[in-house]
């Protein structure tokens, strides 16, 4: 095995390597898949270009407009609806090659499963509560009942699960794969009584997009060193007591995992304060800065009377509402030696919002570098800022009394001196 790729090539991308792994699951941080991920080479600008990621690895739940979603429902569009749907007189029958029931088994992350349809209903009665995994796929093929409610929720992902079923199924199948590809451009139709056949044609329409999919995945396979992609399978990535980084981005590395749960179990809170311009220019973008005080925040979100609003997304604020004495502030307080890290400074018109993310204790240094998660949510606050700025004061929040409590900067003195 070679420990250098070929000069002009690159070693394989992880879901082409691993095809049976998802973008989230804990296989690429434990096992085999660590150990590639682990052992990948840094990869230049243009191998994203070379290798795109597959869509389901770029589904992202945050900026869907879906609220829940069912096992496997890894969205390849915004609306999830399938890319083909017509017909054309130059077509050609799947059936002699794949069925949605055609025995082989394939897996995805920890499941193992026997067919397409399997992995389809196992989607449709788990995600319900219907069964465990240890259900059996004769007792998926009898059914569960479902009420009216889940039938029309499984209505809005079944394409997407059968989608995704196919693509793991076949991307684990060279010879499945070779005959997808070698239908050309025709449209493809799945002979059967179901749903899934006949008019609506969906698991044919789904093939059609899966072809498109691995068409894009593959156009540039003969430029992969499959040998030093094998040497970086079987590599110790621990060897000599070296201890790997992994990319600050890297979906699947533990300080992301960290950085994406911190945003997403985290709430708003609003801290409104007229600031000097002294202090607002201390503050740059990535900056992490410590509180030696308790922080008086509100959950209670409306427009502004003051200059400079502190947006505080966080986890561990306490609740100190239930404590007032007829104030109604939403009063929520983080307690003293906090630390935040300065997310972002957005300004509109006379307003400027400063965006900060508490920080969990002992994970500082996780933080210390701008990643992808952050960008979405600058995005996310900054379109909240221009709304929340139309809305109503809140009259308690305007009061003198609640501005005295807020009235000195975050992280640093009165003399514009941090801590």
């Amino acid at each position: 095995m070679k420990k250098y790729a070929d000069e002009g090539k690159f070693a394989a991308p992880r879901w082409l390597v691993y095809p049976q792994l998802s973008a989230w699951t804990i296989g690429w941080r434990m096992g085999y898949g660590e150990d590639y991920a682990l052992n990948e080479p840094p990869r230049p600008r243009e191998f994203g270009k070379l290798f795109p990621q597959p869509r389901n690895w770029l589904f992202n739940p945050r900026k869907s407009k879906f609220n829940k979603f069912l096992a496997f429902a890894y969205m390849w569009s915004e609306d999830g609806l399938p890319k083909y749907s017509q017909i054309s007189e130059n077509h050609v029958e799947v059936n002699d090659f794949i069925t949605i029931d055609s025995e082989g088994q394939f897996d995805h992350d920890s499941f193992t499963f026997d067919s397409i349809e399997h992995m389809v209903l196992f989607s449709k009665y788990a995600s319900f509560g219907k069964c465990d995994r240890d259900v059996t796929y004769e007792e998926l093929k009898e059914g569960f009942e479902l009420s009216q409610e889940e039938l029309n929720e499984w209505e809005i992902f079944k394409y997407t699960v059968c989608l995704n079923a196919s693509y793991y199924k076949i991307m684990q199948d060279n010879d499945l794969k070779e005959k997808l590809l070698a239908t050309g451009d025709m449209t493809l139709i799945y002979v059967s009584d179901d749903e899934w056949g006949g008019d609506d044609n969906l698991f044919g329409f789904a093939l059609m997009e899966l072809r498109d999919e691995i068409r894009r995945l593959c156009e540039n396979e003969d430029l992969i060193d499959w040998e030093y992609t094998r040497y970086l399978q079987m590599k110790d990535p621990y060897e000599n007591n070296n201890v790997p980084q992994r990319d600050i981005n890297d979906r699947q590395s533990p300080e992301y995992r960290v950085i994406e749960t911190t945003f997403e179990n985290a709430s708003r809170y609003v801290r409104d304060v007229n600031l000097d311009s002294k202090f607002v220019d201390k503050y740059e973008i990535g900056q992490i800065i410590q509180e030696k005080a308790f922080v008086d925040a509100s959950d209670r979100i409306g427009g502004m009377i003051t200059s400079h609003r502190y947006l505080i997304l966080s986890g561990y604020m306490a609740d100190f509402s239930s404590f007032e004495k007829g104030t109604n502030w939403g009063l929520q307080v983080a307690k003293n030696g906090s630390r935040f890290k300065v997310v972002d400074i957005y300004t509109v018109g006379d307003k400027t919002q400063i965006l900060l993310l508490q920080l969990p204790e002992g994970f500082e240094e996780v933080f210390e570098n701008r990643t992808d998660v952050e960008e979405e949510f600058i995005e996310r606050e900054r379109e909240n800022f221009e709304k929340d700025l139309k809305k109503e004061i809140i009259e308690e929040l305007a009061s003198d009394l609640w501005l005295k409590r807020c009235e000195f900067p975050l992280g640093m003195n009165d003399e514009g001196e941090f801590f």
